[in-house]
């Protein structure tokens, strides 16, 4: 027994002894909570415990009960180019999941409907190239949606705008607002992995085309910008642009202002779905891929 065990041992038996015999009056004994006695009951489990602990050959210091769950090493992973290029491909297989189930339901016409396959084409195409690098680089090209955040986000967004039945999830006021609005978070959120991959990546052949591909990806986000915030549009005239990008029209173009920084990595909240007796909808915050969501050879 350590000495501190000993000292704190030896205090409690002179309570002990101290109150043996001791007569506290009925009042006192009757005014006993329910609660106070369970609160006694705990001294008394922590009392025996220390004479426990106390009684071993051999001691720590440390009273404990049970023995402690031996820990789980992590899985020693290494995050190469062919991760990071396989878990680009699952997020675009994320966005043409979406724009295929979008197509499917025809929440979306005119323009949005033209703009929208636009984007399901292209993002077709960025699977393709960065499949291809991916084997190019020897390793197995990833040809599904990013598992972790399609269950998280994706699959959970889409049922917030179309409804479902059997979770008794409405379906939302707007589908077309809310569609573009998981569109614009999902295009955002393929950009910044672009981007927050270009220094990871250590084929600078690789950060070409990741750079060509995050580029496209941020185009995508600004148009869609333009659709859900259409006051937000202002004239070229008056904008200082170079004779270069200047259209000789009588109509003057548009340039949509970006309402936050470009290249931002912080998750992209979205409000979908119906609201709630408060008149509350439900926020859904993407973020880009973390360790946990890359995907890994097996």
């Amino acid at each position: 027994m350590s000495h501190s065990n000993r000292q704190e041992l030896q205090a409690l038996t002179k309570i002990v002894r101290a109150t043996q015999g001791a007569d506290f009056g009925s009042a006192l004994q009757t005014s006993l909570s329910r609660r106070r006695f369970f609160l006694a009951g705990g001294a008394t489990i922590s009392f025996g415990a220390l004479l426990a602990a106390c009684g071993a050959s051999e001691s720590t210091g440390i009273a404990r009960i049970g023995d402690s769950v031996p820990d789980n090493a992590l899985a020693d992973v290494e995050v190469t180019d062919v991760v990071l290029l396989r878990t680009a491909t699952s997020l675009e297989y994320n966005a043409i999941y979406v724009y295929e189930a979008v197509a499917s339901a025809g929440i979306l016409s005119g323009d949005a409907a033209t703009l929208a396959a636009r984007f399901l084409s292209d993002h077709r195409a960025h699977a393709e190239a960065t499949s291809s690098l991916t084997e190019q680089l020897g390793g197995t090209a990833f040809t599904q949606p990013n598992p972790r955040l399609q269950t998280i986000y994706v699959e959970p967004a889409l049922k917030l705008i179309v409804g479902d039945t059997s979770s008794g999830i409405e379906p939302t006021a707007d589908p077309v607002a809310d569609v573009l609005a998981l569109a614009y978070a999902l295009e955002t959120i393929a950009g910044s992995t672009y981007q927050a991959y270009i220094p990871k990546l250590s084929d600078p052949a690789l950060r070409g085309s990741a750079i060509g591909i995050g580029e496209q990806e941020a185009r995508h986000a600004a148009l869609i910008g333009s659709l859900l915030n259409p006051d937000r549009l202002v004239s070229s005239f008056g904008l200082s642009i170079a004779a270069q990008y200047r259209e000789e029209t009588d109509v003057p173009a548009l340039a949509y202002a970006v309402p936050t920084s470009f290249g931002t990595l912080s998750p992209v909240p979205v409000i979908l779905g119906a609201a709630n007796e408060s008149g509350t909808r439900t926020t859904v915050n993407l973020e880009t891929p973390s360790l946990n969501s890359l995907i890994y050879e097996d």
